[in-house]
């Protein structure tokens, strides 16, 4: 599976953590070996697998969980501690984190308080720590790139949660769902939870109807049985980015700082794919910033945008971007009793292994060695096995 692949979800009736997980397990997320991940990042056993589900004669897979029973109410300080000293990798570990930030911004918003004294209830329960988990695992796993979305079916009516009787939407849900289209129902009961939705934030840029080669697809469902519509999320793995191709805007500059130039990088995270500056010679014989921004061509307007607000420049080139790119799929490397991330690189007749840097890092400062010697050290594992 290449990095350039994209997931769409065909939202039919909803969207929730659970259902999220069962689509990527459809498309071969292997579910067991993810418990064994997050098991050990709570320090409990979970244990997790697909059933088949008849929804509306069609077989649909739903998620599983054998979980102890608790009563804990943890905070964003709580879990980002977890998830930071989880045997994810890095990329797992950031993503996740994402997920429950959007979800502590809105529950702060609606209820007044700083997003890290809120205490998650039902987001804060194994289940839903499962699901967010796991569905950035998955999104690593299976090499996805990108994400794009029906409009979610909110659902309507009122649902019972930890803080008393609330309408449906539920108020974190149409927090978390600002500046998203979405799609009415008439089903009185909630179709979309607070842990779906964070997940369509976070990921999601492109709502609407998919093109493409179709890959895959994979159907899932959750418990609940509705009157007008049946239970069901449809995943599309489709080939190539949703986006429609790559460009490449350019610029050269020759009167900023190189606090300016740094400034750029957080200025237009979100909106590139890699971003490069090389130090040159320009006209006039004076050094210039050569500026080059890799981005999806929907996302040209906005880099402009940010080029010259932010910089001296006046105009910018940018050509389209043709690529040949290797598969990808990430695997774990033991080095001394702590687990590395490692992509495997494919192409053709050519393989290659690269360590996680922020892994190698994290393991670095566990065993206390350096870095580097982690880094070599999980790749040479590869090289032996």
């Amino acid at each position: 599976m290449t990095v350039d692949t994209t997931l769409h979800f065909d939202i039919v009736s909803g969207i929730s953590g659970d259902m999220s997980v069962g689509v990527l397990c459809g498309l071969g997320l292997d579910i067991a070996e993810a418990a064994k991940l997050v098991s050990g990042m709570v320090g409990v056993e979970i244990s997790a697998s697909m059933e088949s589900a008849d929804v509306s004669g069609v077989v649909c897979g739903r998620l599983k969980l054998d979980l102890p029973h608790e009563h804990a109410h943890r905070t964003m300080k709580d879990i980002r501690a977890m998830l930071e000293r989880s045997a994810f990798s890095g990329q797992v570990k950031r993503d996740a984190i994402g997920i429950f930030q959007i979800i502590a911004d809105a529950e702060g918003a609606v209820h007044g308080k700083s997003p890290e004294d809120v205490h998650f209830h039902e987001v804060g329960a194994l289940d839903s720590i499962f699901d967010i988990a796991v569905f950035a695992y998955g999104v690593e796993q299976l090499g996805i790139k990108e994400i794009t979305s029906s409009a979610p079916v909110l659902g309507s009516g009122m649902v019972k949660m930890a803080h008393g009787i609330m309408p449906v939407p539920a108020p974190a849900v149409l927090k978390i769902l600002e500046g998203v289209p979405v799609a009415p129902s008439s089903e009185q009961t909630e179709m979309t939870t607070p842990t779906g939705a964070a997940i369509l934030k976070y990921y999601v840029k492109q709502y609407g109807g998919f093109s493409g080669k179709m890959l895959k697809t994979a159907f899932s469902t959750g418990t609940k049985t509705f009157r007008t519509v049946p239970n069901m999320l449809r995943g599309i793995l489709i080939e190539g980015a949703a986006s429609g191709g790559l460009v490449m805007a350019e610029t050269s500059v020759d009167d900023c700082t190189g606090e300016m130039m740094g400034h750029l990088f957080g200025r237009l995270k979100g909106l590139s794919r890699d971003i490069t500056i090389t130090q040159t010679i320009g006209k006039k014989n004076r050094p210039v910033f050569l500026l080059n921004v890799l981005c999806e061509k929907e996302n040209l307007e906005a880099v402009a945008r940010v080029l010259f607000a932010e910089t001296s420049t006046a105009g910018l080139r940018h050509y389209p971007v043709d690529r040949i790119i290797m598969e990808r799929r990430m695997e774990c490397a033991d080095v001394r009793g702590v687990r590395v991330g490692v992509k495997v690189l494919e192409y053709k007749d050519i393989i290659k292994y690269s360590p996680e840097w922020d892994d190698c890092v994290s393991a670095g400062e566990k065993l206390n060695m350096p870095a580097s010697e982690v880094y070599a050290a999980a790749k040479a594992a590869f090289y032996r096995s």
